[in-house]
């Protein structure tokens, strides 16, 4: 619920460059699995993969340019792996 209402207010999906990318992955094993360990490991791969999106389509990395973002991963995602990787 709670992905699904960040993504319905803030307008991003998985691929838009923003913590969805780590959220979504995490969620998903949670509820397959409940598996906290292997859920913050797929966060850090999702906020890891942000950094080779050569574009943002949401959030504050929208406004920025291609050059800026290149090899930066988004820090919303990164947020969502660190918060993961405390909890666990």
């Amino acid at each position: 619920a709670g992905v699904d209402a960040i993504s319905l207010y803030g307008g991003a999906t998985v691929g838009a460059r923003t913590m969805l990318d780590a959220l979504v992955p995490a969620a998903s094993v949670l509820v397959e699995t409940n598996n906290l360990k292997e859920a913050a490991a797929k966060a850090k791969s999702g906020a890891e993969s942000t950094a080779q999106m050569k574009a943002a389509s949401a959030g504050r990395s929208n406004y920025l340019s291609e050059e800026t973002l290149e090899g930066t991963p988004d820090p919303g995602a990164v947020a969502v792996s660190i918060v993961m990787e405390a909890i666990c």
